[in-house]
């Protein structure tokens, strides 16, 4: 399920105004093909790019990644691509499936312009590489910011009403991708993937941070204990992105996040089961307040990043239960098989 042209016209001239377009200019490389599938990961040297690349390569396809870093442990090749620019690489065939994973997705953190530059810049360019490649097939990582804060239940019907510049970058990026799928529905696939927070190996986030400061007893719960946070694995989530390109073909829109309901208090309590450490308490709204009202400055990341604890996230993934798809982990499993592999990351 994608939006109607005339929605896609809708969110192109409400956010129009505040993008910034892509920069140009690059060396163009010329890459042979190797018999099987082909899977163009941009931005694949990240977190969720690492987890697609292993998944992928089991399931029989070559990995090409492009960015700017080149991951830690490579899976199959990698060329150097900066999104924002023009891009000149070039295969020997057509890919089989391309994935923008590339963005600037850290709120709060960077500059408004700086996200509007790489993902709607970014989408831009990769949309016109799919053009000189012919691809037929692409999977576009999205976000749920895109609905805006809100404590209501959301799923993919749920009209977008983003408030941050990230949340409108990566609704005027959909539109982009839906207009050349519309080019030609016939030939042309597309998968918009809007994720909660994901979490798992390699993570380095929220989820991370939480889990360093439950080991040595220092986080605590802000608020009620039964705040909704919808979550996600990173294994499952990308499980689902081979699901549908194996199942799926046209437009097809989908929430990700865990089938069911999670909540701070189980997030956190899981993990300090798991981590043997002990269980965090809650502290009152008031007393958030007086520590908010401490900070030199409340607007701070810090102090954004407890703002965000305070606000209910509830994601309903309809349309992935819809088509069949079955998760793998929930979320005690989940965070042990994170646990076994990595210690939460905490070390890191």
């Amino acid at each position: 399920m994608c939006a109607s042209p005339t929605e896609n016209r809708t969110y192109l001239r409400m956010l129009l105004p505040v993008a910034i377009l892509s920069y140009f200019g690059n060396t163009r490389n010329m890459l042979a093909s190797n018999s099987g599938k082909i899977a163009i990961l941009f931005g694949g040297s990240g977190f969720l790019g690492k987890h697609l690349a292993e998944l992928l390569s089991k399931n029989g396809f070559r990995i090409l990644i492009a960015d700017l870093l080149k991951p830690n442990t490579l899976i199959g090749e990698f060329v150097e691509c900066d999104v924002r620019q023009e891009i000149n690489f070039s295969i020997d065939g057509k890919p089989d499936l391309v994935v923008n994973l590339a963005a600037v997705h850290r709120t709060p953190g960077h500059e408004d312009s700086e996200y509007y530059e790489t993902n709607i810049g970014g989408a831009s360019n990769i949309i016109n590489w799919c053009n000189e490649v012919q691809a037929e097939y692409l999977v576009f990582i999205s976000s749920i910011a895109v609905y805006g804060p809100s404590s209501e239940l959301k799923s993919e019907k749920s009209i977008p009403t983003p408030v941050s510049a990230y949340g409108m970058s990566k609704l005027l990026a959909e539109s982009i991708c839906r207009s050349w799928q519309q080019e030609d529905p016939k030939m042309r696939n597309l998968i918009i993937c809007r994720p909660a927070v994901i979490f798992g190996d390699g993570e380095n986030g929220n989820f991370a941070r939480m889990a360093k400061a439950i080991s040595k007893g220092l986080f605590l719960i802000p608020g009620d204990r039964n705040i909704i946070k919808s979550c996600g694995y990173v294994k499952d989530l990308a499980s689902s992105i081979l699901f549908t390109f194996n199942n799926v073909r046209g437009c097809f829109l989908y929430n990700f996040s865990f089938a069911t309901e999670t909540t701070i208090g189980e997030i956190s309590d899981a993990m300090a089961k798991i981590g043997d450490w002990r269980k965090p308490i809650s502290i009152s709204l008031q007393q958030v307040t007086r520590v908010l009202l401490r900070l030199p400055n409340p607007a701070s990341a810090f102090g954004a990043r407890i703002s965000k604890l305070l606000l209910s996230t509830r994601i309903d993934p309809i349309e992935l239960k819809s088509i069949g798809f079955e998760w793998k982990y929930g979320l005690d499993s989940s965070l042990q098989d994170w646990f076994f592999t990595s210690n939460f990351d905490i070390e890191k």
